[in-house]
């Protein structure tokens, strides 16, 4: 089934909004916007949101969408020549999830072991740098998805949120985290399963 290229952009609108504001919340508030066809008819880009109504399933839609956002492009990127790419390198992500959560994880042990530190020391804030943690994810090395799945068990958002609210670059990844969560199904047995045999708590 087609969507109708109205209705991708009520879904860009929504998602735009949930992943660059505070204040709204697209899970929530359904998706609701204020969106006139008439503005849409006269928006420059109709051509790359019909190509997008067409080349995806309703589904998909939603998906390309937030592969796109959690980027940390304002504008999401959905309407320029890399999008498309994203979206292949997130569905890639998807499919090996635990995979590579284990193998990240356990990346993460094993810079800690090499500093005589237990594993919580990536979240270890301090004055001078971001904690190894946010470096590590600014080095590409950890994805947005492990800092989604470790948030679930460490909270550390919360306190970074305290630690760096005039850090040019945590608000927004900090943001990223919060709103990605409820777009990401993580079953939190199994893969608390997998971070305490990546960290050595329990036997493999």
């Amino acid at each position: 089934m087609i969507m109708e290229p109205f209705e991708v952009y009520r879904y860009y609108l929504a998602l735009r909004l949930h992943f660059t504001t505070d204040q709204y919340d697209a899970i929530k508030q359904k998706g609701k916007v204020r969106a006139s066809r008439q503005a849409f008819a006269k928006r420059n880009d109709l051509i790359a949101i019909r190509k997008i109504a067409e080349t995806y399933s309703d589904k998909d839609i939603v998906n390309f969408l937030v592969a796109n956002f959690i980027t940390g492009d304002r504008w999401g990127g959905v309407f320029d020549t890399e999008a498309k790419e994203r979206f292949i390198l997130w569905k890639k992500r998807i499919e090996s999830l635990s995979y590579m959560f284990e193998k990240e994880i356990s990346y993460l042990q094993l810079q800690m072991e090499k500093q005589s530190k237990p594993f919580d020391y990536v979240f270890a804030p301090s004055k001078n740098e971001h904690p190894y943690i946010l470096k590590s994810y600014l080095r590409r090395t950890t994805s947005i998805e492990t800092l989604v799945i470790l948030n679930n068990f460490y909270n550390f958002v919360d306190n970074f949120d305290k630690e760096y609210y005039n850090d040019l670059m945590w608000p927004d990844i900090s943001r990223i985290i919060k709103k990605y969560s409820p777009f990401l199904n993580v079953q939190q047995e199994k893969y608390n399963g997998i971070l305490r045999r990546a960290i050595g708590l329990d036997a493999p």
